[in-house]
């Protein structure tokens, strides 16, 4: 197995020490060749943009894929971000890479209206990030693409979103790294028992 895993400042590690990632977690773990290939401010389109370079060109057999949130950030159309979703997916089951997509944590609002002030409407990305998570569910079902819901393990009913694993409302914690790797890891320890 060789897994790429393309998205942005959360695939990346934005705000935790190299060996914190999520993605350094899951390699050491499951003792896997990954490539973390995140980065911070990447949206769906800069991310299809450098598909080939960053996932096939590296000759992957698998890709997880966590994008989106940058968009809604930036007000693109979440239809934009759904057509840019079903181009890269199509694009892996192409080349033969097998796909996993994650749907995107929430954004813990209380926090984030602190430390990123200059952006507003915090409470409609989370909408967004909802509606967005059920069409990956819908998509990916229809194509039987595996997905990771990474907005559950992070958001409570009743308590709300978990702010402790939270570096600014947005980024990861060391906490909330450690929380990512186990629910990857999981999804990603069925394919190696194929």
């Amino acid at each position: 197995m060789k897994l790429v895993c393309i998205g942005d400042s959360l695939t990346y590690g934005y705000g935790v020490k190299v060996k914190e990632r999520w993605t350094n977690i899951v390699r050491e773990k499951l003792d896997i060749e990954l490539i973390n290939k995140g980065i911070c401010g990447d949206t769906t389109m800069g991310l299809l943009s450098r598909l080939y370079k960053d996932v096939i060109f590296e000759k992957a057999t698998h890709a997880v894929i966590m994008v989106g949130t940058n968009d809604f950030l930036w007000q693109v159309p979440i239809e934009q971000v759904k057509a840019n979703i079903a181009t890269i997916l199509f694009h892996l089951l192409h080349y033969n890479i097998v796909p996993i997509i994650g749907i995107p944590i929430p954004v813990y609002v209380d926090s984030v209206k602190e430390n990123w002030s200059f952006i507003d409407g915090f409470t409609a990305i989370n909408y967004l990030i909802v509606e967005y998570g059920q069409w990956i569910k819908k998509f990916s079902s229809h194509y039987n693409i595996r997905i990771i819901d990474l907005y559950s393990p992070f958001y409570r009913n009743i308590k709300g979103i978990q702010s402790r694993y939270y570096i600014d409302g947005i980024h990861l914690n060391k906490l909330g790294n450690e929380k990512m790797a186990e629910e990857i890891s999981t999804v990603i320890q069925e394919y190696i028992k194929k």
